[in-house]
């Protein structure tokens, strides 16, 4: 596996030697999660009786905060090996952000690593939300898929928190006209599906900075409160660039006025289920 001979088959880790398997010497030190996934399973949960959940109140999609001058900053696709240096970079900041993560995307939320992040989001004051189990289109899989990639990823998030997220993001924006979509997550007990107003393209563009904050300057002239989007993941994502980019965000909302809100005081809703 590698850059010449292409991805493990699924479930498989690529090891920095370019070999596929599932043992800590593959998905430990040096895995390619370019090729495979990483990170050894160390809990799967199988003693874990989740609560149960009740229907939400309210549904509905959002892509924007309510206050005009708070800005929500918001992370998909994690965790990932370089969320721990976000974490940091963010507490240095003494800005808090929402994770929509996932449970087996480009790092499995079953092991050792992943629980560490997934509890340091937490208890660093962070929000975290659901991004579905395995990032899927909830607009195209049945309700039965649906439901899983929802529970799942939520039996592990109560696991390690104590809470079962409230809200939720589509995998690709997904859904929002979906009339069973959004029955079946308000049954769940989601109240909010988060879309955006202010999206990066740092997946596309590399995490080029003048290239987002150009999106964030033509959406200010609207006079809503900022919601953007950004990854902890993508192709060719580097520390350098998820903490440049980061900081050039924070530094210029903040000299416009903006202040950095989490999910809930966006949206004014609560971020967890009761």
């Amino acid at each position: 596996c590698g850059p010449k001979d292409g991805a493990c088959p699924s479930g498989y880790c690529c090891s920095q030697y370019g070999y596929c398997g599932k043992d800590e010497d593959y998905c430990g030190t040096g895995c390619q999660s370019e090729f495979g996934k990483c990170e050894v399973s160390s809990d799967n949960g199988k003693d874990y009786t989740p609560s149960s959940s009740k229907p939400a109140s309210s549904f509905a999609y959002y892509y924007n905060c309510k206050n005009k001058m708070d800005w929500a900053l918001t992370f998909d696709d994690g965790p990932y090996k370089y969320d721990e240096d976000l974490l940091d970079y963010l507490k240095e900041r003494g800005v808090k952000a929402t994770f929509f993560i996932n449970g087996d995307n480009v790092m499995d939320i079953k092991s050792s690593r992943g629980k560490k992040i997934v509890q340091r989001m937490y208890n660093e004051g962070h929000i975290i939300a659901s991004h579905t189990w395995k990032h899927v289109d909830i607009s195209e899989v049945s309700t039965d898929e649906l439901i899983y990639n929802m529970t799942e990823l939520e039996k592990y998030i109560e696991m390690y928190t104590g809470k079962k997220p409230a809200f939720m993001r589509p995998p690709y924006g997904a859904g929002h006209d979906n009339e069973k979509v959004g029955k079946v997550l308000k049954d769940l007990g989601y109240s909010a599906a988060v879309m955006w107003n202010v999206d990066t393209l740092d997946w596309d563009k590399s995490g080029n900075v003048d290239y987002a904050l150009s999106v964030f300057k033509k959406y200010q002239k609207k006079g809503k409160g900022i919601l953007s989007l950004n990854h902890c993941y993508y192709k060719d994502i580097t520390k350098e660039r998820l903490i440049k980019l980061t900081g050039a965000e924070i530094d210029y909302m903040l000299s416009q006025g903006y202040k950095p809100v989490t999910m809930d005081k966006c949206l004014g809703l609560k971020p967890y289920q009761e």
